[in-house]
């Protein structure tokens, strides 16, 4: 006998026409409500600009995925020189903040920064910073004087994204360990040296020589080269403390320097002040100088 198909018999799953559309417009209704939450929990990362590549590192540290950094000085520039182009400037329009560094070409160029993005916040991250010696702008080449400066990065973050400020501060409190960390390694290196004078071409590592208990000797002075009686003297004091190498930096011109090693029948050896990867590579200036005083 045939059985006669009952409605009640169907399948336990079936959901009659208007509970199916209640559902479905509840579903609806809470996945609209997830993508645009979703957009809120998404928001962009802060575009900060930056005038060096060092900058950048520390921007990174304390801001992590929540930043993106724009770079105005590119690879191998040279600070003193350097003009920036169009599309760097272009880019600056959309950025929340510039943290100020005091470089040459960011002093010259900083009147036009502003007109680009009126609305965008400017940090000097040296005001207030101890040590510091008029014309030397090399402030982060000194882990103690980044200490401050990552400082003023941290606070401005925070005060342009205020939800995030627990998640900057405690990155915040990492970098600073591994500052730390860094200080320790390098006057574990460079500590124990008997010779403690260190010749270079352009005067950038006074407050790295000064943090560590050196002496840098300048062959170049004031951006310029050196006098016949000025690079005399220096000829005769690298040759009486025996003295083999001259320090220079990858973004000036060494054939000057190449000129006194020669004299001193010396070496060029060349450390980078503008290497964005800070933390290796001051460790890596520290071991060329310990090799180079240790001769």
């Amino acid at each position: 006998m045939r059985k006669e198909f009952n409605r009640k018999d169907s399948c336990p799953c079936h959901v009659s026409p208007l509970a199916s559309l209640r559902t479905g417009g509840l579903l609806s209704v809470f996945w609209v409500m997830t993508f645009f939450m979703g957009v809120v929990w998404a928001a962009p990362p802060l575009h900060v600009a930056v005038s060096i590549p060092p900058q950048a590192y520390f921007v990174k540290q304390i801001g992590g995925k929540f930043v993106s950094v724009q770079v105005m000085l590119p690879p191998g520039a040279n600070p003193g020189t350097f003009e920036p182009k169009a599309r760097a400037l272009v880019s600056l329009a959309t950025a929340a903040v510039y943290f100020r560094i005091h470089v040459p070409f960011e002093d010259a160029w900083m009147d036009k920064f502003r007109s680009v993005n009126p609305k965008m916040k400017i940090v000097d991250t040296t005001e207030g910073l101890e040590g510091r010696v008029k014309g030397d702008p090399h402030v982060w080449l000194s882990p103690e004087m980044v200490r401050h400066q990552a400082e003023i990065m941290a606070a401005a973050l925070a005060s342009l994204d205020a939800g995030r400020a627990k998640v900057f501060e405690k990155n915040l409190a990492q970098l600073e360990r591994r500052l730390n960390t860094l200080t320790r390694e390098i006057k574990g290196r460079l500590g124990s040296l008997k010779r403690r004078t260190f010749l270079v071409y352009h005067p950038c590592w006074g407050y790295f020589a000064r943090e560590f208990g050196l002496t840098q000797v300048a062959i170049e002075r004031e951006g310029k080269s050196p006098g016949v009686a000025h690079l005399a003297k220096i000829i005769r004091m690298a040759q009486k403390k025996g003295l083999r190498c001259i320090f220079a930096q990858p973004q000036f011109d060494a054939r000057s320097a190449e000129i006194i090693a020669r004299q001193i029948h010396g070496r060029i050896v060349f450390l980078d002040p503008m290497a964005r990867d800070w933390d290796t590579n001051l460790l890596k200036v520290a071991e060329k100088i310990e090799a180079c005083l240790e001769q």
